[in-house]
């Protein structure tokens, strides 16, 4: 086979797996609350539940190394209801067979407080991007864009 072909060949492969590993679901899993009521002008924390399958972990919100895509959580303002702190645990540090050095990662199950400011009385629609990186101990996926959502009563 002629080197170009190998090539050819090497490449529509390698955009075989990008595609397949696109494809497949969400290993990290983000639930918004039910809904949050609040009074108006003031602050309120919503508990968002973050659960991630075993044998995967996310990358923390403060990774270690300048090259990994750091976990976050996003919410557009509006009607006057923004976020004013997003309070991430704390990671754990865990060595990995492909890195020489320890990973700022989360595993399992945990809460993510989010803490909003309010505007005037009204119902209110957030919308934002829960965005990670997972991985296991031989690869790491795609970052995922999951879309979030929250109502916010504000009295």
């Amino acid at each position: 086979m002629p080197a170009s072909s190998k090539r050819a060949l090497i490449l529509t492969l390698g955009l075989v797996v990008a595609a397949a590993l696109a494809q497949l679901p969400g290993v990290a899993h983000l639930q918004a609350p039910a809904g949050v009521v609040a009074k108006a002008h003031s602050t309120v924390v919503a508990d968002f539940q973050v659960h991630i399958d075993s044998g995967f972990h996310i990358q923390s919100n403060h990774p270690k190394l300048d090259y990994i895509i750091p976990s976050s959580l996003t919410l557009t303002a509006a009607q006057g209801v923004s976020v004013a702190k997003v309070s991430w645990p704390a990671a754990t540090d865990r060595k990995f067979s492909f890195s020489p050095d320890p990973l700022s990662v989360f595993e399992g199950s945990f809460t993510l407080p989010v803490t909003l400011k309010t505007g005037a009385p009204g119902t209110v629609m957030l919308h934002g991007v829960f965005r990670y990186q997972a991985c296991n101990d031989q690869l790491c996926r795609p970052p995922v864009n999951q879309p979030v959502a929250l109502t916010v009563q504000v009295q």
